[in-house]
């Protein structure tokens, strides 16, 4: 499959991760351990070759440790509630919202998930916003 740069990682599935964990576990294992500043729990649930693309600010996380380390050095006293994970295959969804203070951050992150361990994802975060215009007529705000 041809990619154009900077353009998504994450390739055809593979399907089941063949481990007592699924996919869902996992991930939800790793936002839950960053949640209790559990590290070691965290980078267990890491492949080693990890590969984590942040698109909206382009930037590209390589292995395990550099994606804990990135993690652990975030500023702030922010805290993790996962409101949603599933999988199917070795594919997995997440949906989060990050607080710090008044400050929230809304995530979402796609997975691929081989051995027991997280091998690639796509992780996006977004603060919440007014619409850009007045879409009342078509939506209804909660």
């Amino acid at each position: 499959m041809a990619r154009r740069a900077g353009v998504g990682i994450m390739g055809p599935d593979t399907g089941p991760t063949g481990d007592a964990m699924d996919a869902a576990e996992v991930v939800r294992g790793v936002w839950e351990g960053m949640e209790a500043r559990d590290w070691d729990r965290v980078r267990s649930l890491l492949d080693d070759g990890l590969v984590v693309d942040w698109p909206q600010t382009r930037e590209r996380i390589r292995g395990g440790d550099a994606y804990v380390a990135l993690n652990r050095a975030y500023p702030g006293d922010w805290h993790i509630e996962v409101v949603d994970c599933f999988a199917a295959g070795s594919r997995a969804a997440l949906r989060a919202v990050i607080t710090d203070g008044p400050a929230i951050f809304l995530a979402s992150g796609f997975y691929r998930v081989a051995d027991g361990r997280i091998a690639e994802a796509v992780e996006l975060f977004a603060e919440p916003t007014e619409p850009p215009y007045d879409r009342s007529q078509w939506a209804e705000r909660y």
